[in-house]
């Protein structure tokens, strides 16, 4: 059969249906529930270690011993010397304004008095991890995004290695356990450990399932399902705001999401696409008869044809065993070595940008749980906006005018008076406006980007490096202290950046998804800085598979 032309796997696919019944229900079954425990694991640090405002607690009938001061940090972590505030008033009975400026003033010496009209209940009110332990609240975040950056790499080479069914199931057994273990701390430095061990799975437990669901679909559901798992997100986050003022109800969400999809990935297939670049086509085949029954169709998938596409697109080696991958083979060849750069830096940029738009809204004229409502709901209709974008001027140019807006939005607080806050408010969610969108979009387009051999590898390993970048996310916000517009400058222009970036990749609306790393390193070569999709659309189709190798390229799950 290798000596014949094979037929494109992409019209065995059609036969069987590339965006039916089967796909629809397994997305709202797999990556709605997903999307709730990915948001609440994240972003739930601010409610987990909310520090409320909080005073010295002074001994009954003392309040003399309340530093006078204007600065915030003196009157929440000092208060005078009580013995020699007593050894002064032995020898005079003068107002303790006539000496105050004597007296010397010691760390709050019986704990803290914490305002819980805010924050009722978190670990820095069980733990004080305020003052002088305050940075064990900043260690806790930063062990968080250690843990998803170490995360990252190691699920996504579980699921090119071993499959994206296993990698999924590996995730949720270590969020569940991991998870539950964080209700039951009793020590900071346990706490901190745990965080580690629970920010291993995130964002994979976002990712795999648009993964899987990406290599269900063809052309016409990919844009559905990076904008619907997207738009499930920004829910979540809305969510958030409105559950994380009740730790249990906040915890049995979790809880309730993650039992959902222990339940369900026991019905979870493996991705037919991932099945056929491993070799198993024999399983591939039944699992694409299967979708065929779902969706209505009576066409059957042919074992050859699976077999002969496999071998055509070179994923075998000279020895006839199957090629394993890892992450520098996406640095081998210079076309796809410069696009996994551009979609990295892009997606840094992203991460950086939601992280800190989402950090900054603390300082916004809105309590926290309402900011992050409004920083959540903001999202919502920015997806409805991008989707026919994508489907018309293509990838490339609705992800650019996404970042382009975000800098516009964050840069024009500069301009506005700091008497009118509500505007500078309003620049910050026209700006999560369009990172929101855009991080969507940069789902979708590195997903049509990388090659099936190493798509997960790809996505993980741009995420992983996005994920290091988020620990520069509080830095940028603490600028905040010394001008209020800093941090919205600073990632206006990281945006804008980003923006000008795009133009640098290959657009990939109406494109077959690579296959392989031959695949993937000849897709764009030919691209101009500024060609567009409809001279894209009439060279392919001027432009006939005329080869074996070609015609494999044709691959659309």
């Amino acid at each position: 059969s290798c000596g014949r032309t094979p037929p494109p796997f992409y019209s065995s696919f059609s036969g069987v249906g590339d965006f039916g019944t089967y796909q629809i229900v397994f997305f709202f079954i797999i990556c709605l529930p997903a999307s709730l425990p990915s948001a609440f694991s994240a972003f739930n640090q601010p409610f987990i270690v909310g520090s409320p405002p909080h005073e010295c607690r002074l001994p009954h009938g003392r309040g003399d011993l309340k530093p006078h001061s204007s600065d915030q940090n003196v009157l929440r972590c000092f208060q005078y010397n009580q013995t020699e505030l007593d050894f002064y008033r032995s020898f005079t009975s003068a107002p303790i304004e006539t000496f105050r400026n004597e007296l010397g003033l010691i760390p709050c010496q019986s704990g803290w008095i914490y305002d819980n009209s805010t924050y009722t209940d978190s670990l820095v009110t069980e733990f004080d991890l305020v003052c002088d332990q305050q940075h064990w609240v900043e260690i806790s975040t930063t062990s968080f995004y250690v843990g998803s950056f170490i995360g990252n790499f190691l699920f996504g080479y579980i699921a090119d290695k071993f499959g994206r069914r296993r990698s999924f199931f590996v995730i949720l057994g270590t969020l569940v356990v991991f998870g539950t273990a964080n209700a039951f701390v009793k020590d900071v430095k346990t706490f901190i450990i745990l965080r580690f061990l629970t920010g291993l799975p995130f964002p994979a437990l976002f990712q795999i399932p648009f993964i899987i669901c990406m290599e269900f679909m063809g052309k016409s559901g990919r844009i559905f399902s990076g904008l619907m798992i997207s738009l499930f997100f920004g829910a979540a986050m809305a969510l958030l705001g409105v559950v994380a003022s009740t730790d249990i109800l906040l915890q049995r969400s979790v809880r309730c999401a993650l039992l959902l999809l222990f339940v369900c990935q026991f019905f979870l297939p493996e991705s037919p696409r991932w099945l056929v670049s491993a070799g198993k086509w024999d399983k591939a085949s039944v699992q694409l008869q299967r979708v065929a029954k779902m969706n209505g169709k009576k066409g059957r998938v042919n074992v050859d044809e699976l077999l002969d596409v496999l071998k055509a697109n070179q994923n075998l080696g000279a020895d006839g065993e199957m090629r394993s991958h890892n992450v520098t083979d996406l640095f081998k060849t210079p076309n796809l070595r410069k696009k996994t750069i551009l979609v990295t830096y892009i997606w840094v940029m992203n991460a950086i940008i939601y992280n800190g738009l989402t950090l900054n809204v603390s300082n916004l004229p809105v309590d926290d749980y309402w900011s992050f409502i409004i920083n959540g709901a903001v999202e919502l209709p920015a997806y409805f906006i991008v989707w026919p974008l994508l489907q018309t001027i293509g990838r490339r140019w609705t992800l650019a005018s996404t970042m382009m807006v975000c800098g516009v939005g964050c840069v024009s607080a500069m301009f506005i008076p700091s008497e009118y806050p509500w505007f500078v408010a309003c620049a910050s969610f026209v700006g999560k406006f369009g990172v929101g969108s855009g991080f969507a979009v940069i789902y979708i387009f590195a997903g049509e980007l990388y090659p099936t051999v190493v798509r997960a590898i790809g996505m993980g390993m741009s995420s992983m490096v996005a994920g290091s970048g988020l620990l520069l996310a509080p830095h940028i916000v603490k600028l905040g202290d010394y001008m209020k517009i800093l941090p919205l400058l600073i990632m206006g222009l990281m945006a804008l950046t980003a923006g000008i970036c795009t133009f640098f990749l290959p657009e990939t609306l109406g494109a077959p998804l690579p296959m392989t790393i031959e695949d993937a390193e000849s897709f764009g070569k030919r691209h101009g800085l500024f060609s567009n999709v409809h001279q894209q659309r009439r060279k392919r189709e001027s432009t006939p598979f005329i080869s074996a190798r070609n015609k494999a390229n044709s691959l659309i799950l």
